[in-house]
């Protein structure tokens, strides 16, 4: 097994990036290039929504159900409802989004209703893809689910999570939508407001 540390993680990260890019590129039978405003600008935000709305979910859940429905071992923070290594998780769930819009959706503009459907759809897969390797690796969880309903991929991710990957895909996709109607006018202010929102919610 590989040691849990700052590097081994980062790796691990960056592998899943390029094995998802690669991914594509076969898929497109091209090398990509992309459009590096939008993919910084969706990587980012679904990093924000996603920690904030973590913590938010996770604590909602605990209060009507007496357990959390989560709890990271990645570097937990905030009872364990996020991880200070969160862009992990997320930023990795953007980059996928973005790609899989290019190449499967050729960029045509989903109504949001649908990108929430899309995103609940694919949540469960997109998390074994992330969660079960990583143990594979290094012999624990990013995230532990605590309801097991997905027999032997109980725990590493579960049905009830869906409701939550929807209602991020109908945020993210009415953003993302917004700013490209903008023509990203404000990027630099939009990304820096993301960033030290970020940093102050789960860092300080």
């Amino acid at each position: 097994m590989l040691e849990i540390n700052v590097l081994n993680t980062l790796l691990y990260s960056v592998g899943l990036i390029i094995l998802f890019y690669a991914f594509f590129c076969i898929v497109a039978k091209r090398l990509l290039y992309p459009d590096w405003k939008k993919l910084i600008y969706t990587v980012l935000l679904f990093s924000f929504i996603g920690a904030i709305g973590e913590d938010f979910v996770n604590t909602l859940y605990h209060t009507a159900f007496g357990a959390p429905l989560w709890q990271y071992h990645l570097y937990p923070a905030h009872n364990g409802n996020i991880s200070y290594f969160f862009p992990l998780v997320w930023g990795t769930l953007g980059f996928y989004t973005y790609w899989r819009s290019v190449i499967f959706l050729h960029n045509a503009h989903m109504n949001t209703l649908k990108s929430g459907l899309l995103l609940g759809i694919e949540a469960i897969f997109i998390e074994l893809i992330v969660n079960v390797p990583y143990s594979m690796l290094f012999g624990d969880y990013i995230f532990y689910y605590l309801p097991a309903n997905l027999g032997p991929f109980s725990h590493f991710s579960c049905l009830q999570v869906i409701p939550f990957y929807m209602l991020v895909g109908l945020a993210t996709a009415n953003m993302i939508e917004q700013q490209e109607q903008m023509q990203y006018r404000h990027f630099r202010t939009t990304i820096f407001f993301y960033i030290m929102s970020m940093v102050t919610f789960v860092y300080l």
